[in-house]
């Protein structure tokens, strides 16, 4: 069977699939982790506690847009096109300017953040009691900047299934660990505890990453600062990382802001389980950047439009697959968190269906980076997030966590149709296997 498989792919998709395999039992074993984790959390701190630590984490996500800048894109291209060019200087000088730049603005965001944080929760009244988690969330700016720094010079460098490992696996592998030795010890869980252990991962992860592309990178050239051309195609690639993010977070952030944080700890379930299916489109990503970086320097359309339909092919498969399975045993799952997360079971539904047409769009999105139209996927993406704010506004009011994923997922139908068509029209590839 594998043999049949094999001989009908060309040789950059078989790469691509070969270099996902790995990358996927990573993500996978995270998943695993990150899941028991999740549930061991909502049983001991229950929904609203587990809404807290996943509303301090979401916002911790969207403060990671303004300290990666749009870099993280531009990592894996530039390092992608020198390491195909055996150009360690090349790689060198892009790592270091990376360090440099989003190091030094993960450590001013976290301090202007610290000092601004009080005067946010004076506005924001009722809610004194997370001063102590969202300066943590604060704190982890520096080592999460870091961590994603490496994660992504090692993903551009080709080890894919490395960088997966250090953006969360690993993270939740050290993060469940701390929580079995809290436990041991019996040491009372609460949002201030949990977030602290988040914290103790993210160090422990740095140290750890550091060490993996020191044992990747064997060259000893010291690199130089270049930060023009880096900032020059990270500034569109802001916008569309960054809103993004902030859209893919909105959801959360304001089920908190203008709901409560029970029905944050809820939708964040849902959310979670809902968000498996994209692992596969993520895995199938980080594998395909570097190589259609390689082939759209070469020109080679042909060979990029087999990759990109034969992966959305099989991704498609597996969306279908996992709304079906939502269906059927969607609501038993949820009861795994506790009782009270069962009501959780029509966000799951309508959250799946949307990550369908995520799925089903395949790589649309990655397609227009790599290709040079980095601008227009931006524009995408600013309409999608204010999009996604107005409804979420309009919905939340009215359906509460329903509301949010509604809202979700109609913006992520109309992002990724609007995706698919703008790449086939500037590129001449259609994502798309069955058009």
């Amino acid at each position: 069977m594998f043999k049949k498989i094999k001989g009908k792919l060309d040789v950059h998709t078989l790469e691509v699939i070969l270099n996902s395999s790995n990358t996927m039992i990573v993500k996978l074993a995270g998943l695993i982790v990150g899941i028991l984790v999740s549930i061991f959390l909502g049983r001991n701190l229950g929904s609203e506690g587990l809404g807290i630590v996943n509303f301090s984490n979401r916002l911790g996500m969207i403060l990671l847009i303004l300290t990666m800048f749009g870099f993280q894109n531009v990592i894996i291209k530039f390092i992608a096109i020198a390491k195909g060019k055996n150009d360690d200087k090349a790689v060198a000088d892009t790592l270091k300017t990376s360090l440099f730049f989003n190091g030094l603005l993960s450590i001013l965001i976290a301090i202007l953040g610290a000092i601004l944080l009080p005067v946010i929760l004076d506005i924001w009244d009722g809610n004194q009691d997370l001063y102590i988690p969202l300066l943590i969330v604060f704190i982890m700016l520096i080592p999460q900047t870091l961590s994603r720094v490496y994660g992504a010079a090692l993903n551009g460098y080709g080890k894919i299934w490395q960088a997966n490992l250090v953006n969360q696996t690993l993270s939740n592998l050290i993060l469940g660990i701390c929580l079995l030795i809290y436990w041991q010890l019996d040491i009372e869980f609460t949002p201030i505890s949990v977030l602290i252990l988040y914290a103790i991962s993210r160090v422990c992860l740095v140290l750890i990453v550091i060490i993996l592309w020191k044992q990747t990178f064997l060259g000893k050239i010291k690199g130089e600062f270049n930060f023009k051309p880096m900032f020059k195609m990270a500034k569109p690639l802001l916008l569309v990382t960054g809103t993004g993010v902030i859209a893919s977070n909105a959801d959360t952030i304001m089920l908190g802001i203008i709901g409560t944080f029970d029905d944050v700890g809820i939708y964040s379930v849902a959310a979670r389980l809902a968000l498996i299916t994209s692992l596969f489109l993520l895995v199938i990503n980080s594998a395909i950047k570097p190589k259609m970086a390689m082939l759209f320097s070469d020109n080679k359309i042909n060979k990029i439009r087999a990759m990109v339909q034969t992966v959305t092919k099989g991704l498609t498969f597996v969306a279908l697959l996992f709304v079906i399975t939502v269906l059927i045993l969607g609501e038993w799952v949820l009861g795994l968190w506790g009782i009270e997360f069962k009501d959780a079971y029509n966000v799951l539904v309508v959250l799946s269906v949307g990550q369908f047409f995520n799925m089903a769009s395949g790589c649309s999105g990655t397609l227009l980076i790599m290709s040079g139209y980095e601008k227009i996927h931006g524009y995408i993406s600013v309409f999608s997030l204010i999009l996604n704010i107005i409804l979420n506004l309009i919905l939340i009011t009215n359906f509460g966590a329903l509301g949010a994923a509604i809202a979700t997922a109609i913006t992520v139908i109309l992002s990724n149709t609007a995706k698919v068509i703008i790449a086939k029209i500037k590129t001449g590839i259609l994502t798309l296997p069955y058009m």
